[in-house]
């Protein structure tokens, strides 16, 4: 008998949302499985927040089905009563009540009647857990930010959630407590296999942390990291599609006239110093006006027109001799070019 698989945490479909008629997201589909870790990646405005808050149910989408262990918790709600016992949402700066660092970890096992010794006994755990043994009589509102993210990490744990959202959760704290919280984050997925979603600016982090990493793009999800993107117009010329503006011409696959963005993913993109002889259609000449050493790669910032940004192994770097203002051929396939 094949073994039945297990239904996602979260599943989204067809999810759009609007404010002041802006189109803040646009998610054709996103599956979160259970016990992994995701990290939601994009700049200010391009959606992350505002998808938390409607897979939460604290935004209601505009149009859409999301789904919480298989059940529909919007439009139709069957599943919301336990969906927010079984999901919790930490904010960038999360609200503490004026009292105890206990009394605040104590407040969602009270809401759902624990008795006390069962609550006394989650609260110390869940305090040890995150590292703040001895701070259970500290008042909530005088600790560090560091201290304040890991009394919401604890208050979030007692309830025993098998998802927890994270939003922002280091942008207001040191690199001393981003690596501890980093840490607990990870202990947190391998004791209880907890689902953790998060968001964070840092893309390091985003990698170093997260199984997956979703990048959003004005609401949408692309497929690689958001970088090189341009907005210009689509022209038909000779059956073939060509995105321009003033400054680079590229041609495209399957893409509608008229004005639109496009992405050039930076893994996509051939360094070279002459045109290649291949099955990439586009060679875009340049300068280069910056390098970055990434330990395993390095990042070239080309001045071909626009800015692009692409990355080459160190080998190859170093045999090619390329330094500043080296003049380099950027070429990649119009299939590579993502319409946005």
């Amino acid at each position: 008998m094949a073994k039945e698989i297990p239904a996602p945490v979260f599943e989204a479909r067809n999810i759009s949302k609007s404010f002041d008629g802006n189109q803040i997201l646009e998610i054709d589909h996103i599956v979160f499985e259970k016990g992994k870790i995701y990290c939601l990646y994009g700049s200010n405005g391009s959606g992350k927040t505002t998808l938390f808050e409607v897979l939460m149910n604290i935004q209601k989408p505009d149009s859409g089905k999301i789904l919480f262990k298989g059940k529909e918790s919007f439009p139709h709600l069957d599943d919301f009563c336990e969906l927010r016992k079984k999901a919790t949402l930490i904010q960038q700066s999360p609200l503490l009540f004026d009292t105890t660092v206990e009394k605040n970890v104590d407040y969602g096992l009270r809401l759902r009647k624990f008795p006390k010794a069962e609550r006394k006994e989650r609260v110390d755990k869940c305090l040890s857990f995150v590292g703040l043994e001895g701070f259970h009589k500290h008042k909530a509102r005088e600790l560090s930010g560091g201290e304040a993210q890991r009394v919401a990490i604890a208050r979030a744990l007692s309830i025993d959630p098998e998802v927890i959202f994270l939003d922002e959760f280091s942008a207001n704290i040191d690199s001393r407590y981003r690596e501890k919280i980093e840490k607990i984050i990870r202990d947190i997925n391998e004791n209880f296999q907890t689902t953790i979603i998060f968001t964070t600016h840092y893309m390091d982090q985003a990698y170093r942390l997260s199984d997956n990493v979703i990048h959003l793009y004005q609401g949408k999800i692309v497929t690689s990291e958001v970088k090189n993107i341009f907005h210009g117009i689509f022209n038909k010329q000779d059956n073939e599609i060509f995105f321009s503006n003033e400054k680079i011409k590229v041609s495209v696959k399957d893409a509608k006239e008229g004005a639109g963005n496009i992405l050039i993913p930076v893994t996509a993109i051939t360094i070279s110093k002459e045109p290649l002889v291949s099955s990439m259609r586009n060679c875009i000449k340049g300068k280069v006006s910056q390098i970055t050493d990434n330990n395993n790669s390095i990042m070239l910032k080309v001045l071909a027109g626009e800015l692009f940004e692409a990355s080459i192994t160190k080998k190859s770097f170093n045999e090619m001799e390329l330094g500043p203002g080296t003049q380099v051929c950027l070429n990649f396939k119009s299939t590579a070019v993502e319409i946005l």
